[in-house]
């Protein structure tokens, strides 16, 4: 009896280090797992006809080492109807434009699709970050001094006056995106605004002008209208493998870009 006990007491003392090695690898995974939180549709406000739409941010993120900022994606959709209802209207105000919604509603609010899926979503349709006239979007204004503070999108319907973001008492005019010169934008000012060159048939016609914006198929004759389309993701950076990682999609809304001056 006593000549076993030795190889006994030892086999056990290996088993409970291998557990213990086991436990520790399996909570270093979940707590070093790469997430970030998304900005929940509820704190989303009721979008104000096409001219505005606001969004709460939270706090969520403060202490997580993996966010770095927040990116808006938007695309633009040319229209032959006015409406200040966008919402209820996705389909007639441009095919493609539901098509897109469509895709990318089953993301909202959805923590089990993973953060490539997010990145690869939008990259598919064309989308593109939104960018400021005056200021570095990601770094200095939707960067952690966003969280806990509230964003309003303005695109009031006056002729001439240019979409804007508003946060606090600063407002940022809004410009699209030159698509790391990829592509030629025009008109050449880059503001959101119905401007002709946006709807021009031969700008559409053709792939290297104007990537952000999508035509409507079977137009009616008369006036044209454009719509941007607006989604609101945070990102991060994975430390262990040096890529960007995605939240879910939040859904900001629709809004008619106003007529220029």
């Amino acid at each position: 009896m006593n000549k076993t006990e030795p190889a006994i007491t030892a086999h056990a003392v290996m088993g409970v280090l291998g557990l213990l090695i086991f436990l520790s690898l399996c909570s270093c995974g979940i707590e070093d797992y790469p997430y970030i939180y998304a900005i929940p549709q509820a704190n989303v406000q009721p979008q104000v006809l096409a001219e505005s739409a606001t969004v709460y941010v939270p706090s969520d993120n403060s202490s997580n080492t993996y966010f770095t900022n927040f990116t808006v994606y938007y695309r633009i959709y040319v229209s032959d109807m006015i409406t200040d209802d966008p919402i209820n209207n996705i389909n007639a105000i441009n095919n493609t434009l539901y098509s897109h919604y469509s895709r990318v509603r089953p993301y909202i609010d959805n923590d089990s699709i993973g953060s490539s899926s997010v990145g690869s979503l939008f990259s598919s349709m064309n989308y593109y970050s939104i960018a400021l006239e005056n200021a570095n979007i990601e770094t200095n204004i939707l960067s952690s001094a966003i969280l806990g503070r509230t964003i309003t999108f303005d695109f009031i319907q006056i002729a001439g006056r240019l979409p804007s973001m508003v946060i606090g008492s600063n407002t940022y005019p809004l410009i699209r995106s030159t698509g790391g010169g990829n592509f030629t934008i025009r008109p050449n000012n880059l503001y959101f605004l119905n401007d002709p060159e946006l709807y021009n048939t031969d700008n559409l016609a053709d792939p290297n002008v104007n990537t952000d914006v999508t035509e409507k198929a079977n137009m009616v004759a008369g006036p044209r209208y454009t719509y941007v389309s607006l989604y609101i993701v945070a990102t991060g950076l994975d430390t262990q493998t040096y890529s960007q990682i995605f939240s879910t999609p939040t859904f900001v809304g629709i809004l008619r870009l106003p007529d220029p001056a």
